[in-house]
């Protein structure tokens, strides 16, 4: 940041040298049907704009060929996507870092090259005559416009980068540097005011609104810590000084109109509240400019010279009263500064032309990137439909088909009494997944392990609190030995938290043991059907008693069921089979669903009905999109029909195997082979679910032997700190330690296992919980 005089000006951002050609070269040959050669002088042109960013002078001649680089920037936009292949680096406006912020982002390199077109009219301004009407005028100019850039580049294209922006590109910063241009703006305005010799009462509200631009820029950077460190003390003290400045150039100006209108003791007050800005303000001199402090020291002189005037007069005649200062009513603003945003830079494509400053745009013969993204959003959108509303929707129909007639064993069913089995299908199923999962000798070796593990946990709960019974046990015949003179904490005062946490382990080892034992009754109760589900195939056709009651079964009207079934079970078939035709159809009609041409028809009719230059959006292919997306109406309308005849089909199925179901157990219920078969599948589910009990048990003991063991451990060096403690104390008791300076003594030992607990004085007493019963 760089200034001259009182104001401040926004020093550029630095670049590196990077060539464009190459990689849009490349995007074209890939992208587009135009050969690259065809735009050979626009690669050309367009690197030559970038090259002038990297040496940039204070001058107008250097802000034009920043507008017109940006706005063949906005131009290009419409052509090429955010990334074509190109890092961008730029370096911060605020620091001398050496290594720059890449990023393959197009719009970055657009919002950097706004942010010095905001710098260059900031400089400018800076760079202005001010002693004159005109430089004035023309400084009040330029600090709006670099105002309206930084507003444009926090508003508009920072939004479109789609990344998180530097922190000088932040919206705190870019809002400090609006602040800021606006104050230098509004200061310019208050100058003019004053050289015009304005009533005191306009030029007060002109120095208000000064005042409060810059005490904006100042909070705001105030507010945050990395953009406040960003700025540095030199630009935040310049910030509040010019703030206090000009309210004490305001509240000067309102006691001269106080004076006017016979309130002359409301001009002392004014004066006075005046004086203490101007205090503050002088009392950061050695951190200010020597022309802000200058000016700060003539304001000061100004108002100290009317106070004695009128703090004089006063006393003698007027003998009014000073009024308090907060009682004071507040002055009024006039604001005439504004975000004003530079014509090239809100709409550069318009201006646009041979006779323009800006020239003629660069690639306009290319096809617009625009169409590109349109036949994305398209491909997009027709995926989406084709995915959604069509494949899946058909894939739904065949899974619920399928779901169907597995859940109901067709058509395997219906061909029980021709190639029919002792045991039903569903057994065999079970059978065959309990003797996967090891059967019954696996949950008996479970039960085996989680008894050891459990008698583990008594054990090594046992081990643990044996280390502070026998330090228990030492320092009671310590305090025996010594008496009164052994003033240390006892055992019960110190172990209480381990006990607490051993008493704590075996409740939950007591419930495990009482849950296993619930579990263990309840699988001798399930043995025999247990035991039969773990042998093989052979074994259950022999045990399983059969499913007839007699001989010769009444089969009548089943077998006409089961011809009506089989005819619905092939319609069903049907359904699926036109389903997976359609899937093949639709996939194919997507894959040749080429809109390209009309797309291109579609841009060269909106652009040409267009006055004046457009910037193409795939919105404006919205109602085309609409249209081609309607060819796929007839697969949707397929899926309806399809859908309606399934769903009473399938209905039709599930009743007809219901009362063929009925039918059939009629004819072939055998009491005792029911009775025999729920018995099994009692036997199955208690299965499933102890096999999943006994499991949680074995993570429950693994987890309850870690713990049990870091209390071990913890309860051990409990007892080592302790005994080397008591060591020590006994040993200065007795004399021993004739060279130990009791007055100093060392610093007391605390035992810390470095993961939860650490002994210290206020910790809890001792209790050691019964012991446990033994296992059985």
């Amino acid at each position: 940041m760089t200034g001259s005089l009182n104001i401040l000006a926004i020093d550029f951002k630095r670049t590196e040298r990077i060539g464009l050609t190459t990689a849009l070269r490349e995007y074209i040959s890939y992208h587009y049907n135009d050969h690259p050669d065809n735009f050979t002088d626009d690669f050309r042109v367009l690197d030559e704009l970038r090259t002038d960013c990297l040496n940039l002078e204070v001058h107008q001649n250097a802000l034009h060929r920043l507008l017109k680089y940006y706005g063949q920037l906005v131009f290009i936009g419409s052509k090429f996507p955010i990334d074509f292949g190109i890092e961008f680096p730029w370096y911060s406006a605020f620091s001398d870092e050496k290594k720059p912020i890449s990023h393959r982002n197009f719009f970055y390199e657009k919002a950097s090259v706004l942010f010095n077109i905001g710098a260059m009219y900031s400089q400018l301004g800076v760079s202005e005559n001010r002693t004159t009407p005109e430089g004035v005028k023309r400084a009040c100019q330029h600090f709006q416009y670099a105002a309206g850039c930084f507003k444009h580049l926090d508003g508009v294209i920072i939004p479109e980068m789609r990344i998180t922006p530097p922190l000088d590109m932040s919206s705190e910063t870019l809002n400090v540097l609006i602040n800021t241009m606006l104050a230098q703006a509004q200061e310019c305005f208050w100058q003019k005011a004053v050289h015009d010799k304005y009533k005191d009462g306009t030029v007060a509200k002109l120095a208000s609104q000064v005042s409060i631009y810059y005490e904006n820029a100042h909070e705001i950077a105030l507010n945050n810590t990395e953009i406040a460190k960003l700025f540095g003390q030199g630009w935040l003290v310049h910030l509040q000084v010019k703030s206090w400045h000009f309210q004490a150039a305001a509240e000067f100006r309102k006691s001269s109109e106080c004076m006017s209108q016979n309130k002359y003791g409301e001009e002392i007050a004014r004066l006075q509240v005046a004086q203490e800005y101007i205090k503050k303000g002088l009392d950061q001199k050695r951190n200010l400019r020597e022309a802000v402090a200058k000016d700060l020291e003539s304001v000061q002189t100004a108002v100290q010279s009317n106070y004695n005037r009128a703090q004089k007069d006063n006393d003698i005649i007027y003998l009014q009263m000073v009024p308090s200062a907060s009682s004071l009513a507040l002055i009024g603003k006039a604001n005439m500064a504004n975000p004003n945003i530079p014509p090239e830079v809100k709409d550069p494509i318009s201006l646009m032309n041979e006779r323009s400053m800006l020239g003629v745009p660069l690639f306009v013969k290319l096809v617009p990137y625009a169409v590109h993204q349109a036949l994305s959003v398209y491909s997009d959108r027709k995926e989406k439909l084709v995915r959604d509303e069509i494949l899946s929707k058909l894939h739904e129909l065949i899974n619920i088909c399928n779901s169907t007639l597995r859940s109901l064993n067709l058509p395997a069913a219906l061909n029980e009494s021709e190639q029919r089995s002792n045991i039903p299908s569903s057994i065999l199923a079970m059978s065959r997944e309990v003797r996967n999962e090891g059967g019954l000798a696996r949950l008996n070796a479970m039960f085996d392990t989680l008894q050891d593990k459990s008698k583990m946990i008594y054990q090594t709960l046992d081990e643990a609190l044996a280390f502070l019974d026998q330090e228990c046990t030492d320092d009671e015949e310590f305090r025996n030995k010594f008496g009164a003179k052994w003033a240390r904490p006892n055992s019960l005062s110190k172990n209480r938290e381990l006990t607490e946490k051993a008493a704590s382990y075996k409740k939950l080892n007591d419930q495990a043991y009482k849950s296993n034992k619930v579990l263990q009754n309840g699988l001798e109760q399930q043995t025999e059907a247990l035991d039969l589900l773990s042998s093989d195939q052979e074994m259950l056709e022999e045990r399983i008693p059969s499913e007839f009651q007699s001989s010769e079964p009444d089969m009548d009207g089943i077998k006409k069921i089961k011809d009506e079934l089989r005819v619905l079970i092939n319609q069903s078939f049907q359904i699926m089979k036109e389903c997976e035709t359609k899937i093949q159809e639709v996939k194919k009609a997507a894959d040749l669903d080429d809109i390209s041409p009309i797309l291109l028809k579609e841009a060269a009719k909106i652009s040409s009905a267009s006055n004046t230059s457009i910037k193409l959006e795939p919105a404006h292919f919205e109602d085309l999109f609409i249209e081609q997306l309607k060819k796929y109406d007839s697969f949707l309308s397929t899926y309806n029909k399809l859908s309606d005849v399934q769903e009473k089909v399938l209905a039709s199925i599930s009743d007809k195997f219901e009362e063929y179901n009925k039918k059939r157990r009629i004819a072939l219920n055998n009491p005792n082979r029911v009775q025999f078969i729920q018995n099994l599948e009692t036997g199955y589910k208690y299965f499933t679910n102890i096999l999943q009990r006994l499991q949680e048990g074995m993570a429950f003991y693994a987890r309850s032997q870690a713990n049990v063991d870091e209390l071990k451990q913890n309860c051990q060096a409990f007892s080592a700190i302790r005994k080397k403690e008591a060591e020590h104390l006994a040993d200065v008791l007795s004399g021993s330690m004739k060279n130990l300076n009791i007055s100093q003594p060392a610093s007391p030992l605390v035992w810390n296992k470095g993961m939860q607990i650490s002994f210290s004085p206020t910790s809890q007493g001792y209790s050691r919980p019964p012991p446990p019963p033994p296992p059985k």
